[in-house]
């Protein structure tokens, strides 16, 4: 799948978002992710579509490149609430048109530009050396997972998001245990996801070393965990599973996984 097709499914999943957010109301009603109105969502997701589409014209430049330009801590506050004056409408429509500028941007590129990597300052580290297409996959996640946030009737993660992105957040384990989130160092081993309708992942920590790798069902690790690939990717998000999840081996190992990798 490539990142054009990934950026396509976020395309028609902002859409509908915006749509939904458009036909409401206050938007100062309380999503379900705990803290946040749908008005902060929206805000979210916004920004998201303006930085996402800095970084992919500074990476195409050969230029330096961060998320949140000045730091996380100082800069992401002020990107979830409306901008002086401006009505909730306007942060809806908004938000449909700086996402409309960014996959019309991405529907510009040439397949080989998808592998362009952006890299970011030393003093301010976020999502790491990230490929254009991984943040088409990041950008699909954002709007996949707060589609259901907005409880607002988008409650099904689509098949394209689950088979494009659990590999891609497998990838990434490794980023997410130097990133903002404390990771517990006592929790060491090897985990095996299999996910019951797809491929099987097997995930290494080792002193500060973490290794990923795709396997087949019979590779040994310490602790196997098994679901479906959409509970799996829930489990990695940190997001409330819809089945049933397996544990074999170590299970207290297998309990221990969100220790060694928070969610985002």
């Amino acid at each position: 799948m490539s990142g054009a097709d990934i950026s396509e499914a976020a395309r028609t999943r902002t859409a509908d978002i915006v749509s939904a957010l458009g036909s409401m109301g206050s938007l100062s009603t309380p999503s379900r992710l705990p803290g946040w109105s749908r008005l902060t969502v929206a805000c979210h997701l916004r920004y998201g579509a303006v930085a996402s589409l800095r970084v992919t014209a500074d990476a195409l430049a050969g230029r330096m490149t961060s998320f949140y330009p000045g730091g996380r801590a100082a800069v992401r506050p002020g990107t979830l609430e409306p901008g002086p004056c401006e009505s909730q409408a306007e942060v809806v429509a908004s938000l449909g048109e700086e996402s409309a500028k960014l996959h019309d941007s991405w529907a510009r590129l040439a397949e080989s530009e998808w592998q362009t990597v952006s890299h970011e300052p030393g003093d301010n580290r976020d999502l790491g050396e990230t490929s254009i297409a991984s943040l088409a996959a990041l950008r699909l996640t954002e709007v996949e997972v707060h589609g259901y946030d907005l409880d607002i009737g988008l409650d099904d993660w689509s098949d394209v998001f689950v088979k494009k992105v659990l590999p891609v957040r497998i990838g990434r384990l490794a980023a997410r245990r130097t990133n903002h989130k404390a990771v517990d160092p006592d929790v060491q081993g090897t985990w095996k996801l299999v996910a019951r309708d797809g491929p099987s992942w097997r995930i290494s920590v080792r002193g500060d070393v973490v290794t990923t790798e795709a396997v087949d069902t019979e590779a040994p690790a310490d602790a196997v965990i098994e679901a479906t690939g959409r509970d799996l990717l829930a489990m990695l998000l940190g997001r409330p599973l819809d089945g049933e999840v397996v544990t074999r081996g170590d299970t207290r190992l297998a309990g221990l996984f969100s220790r060694a990798f928070p969610g985002p």
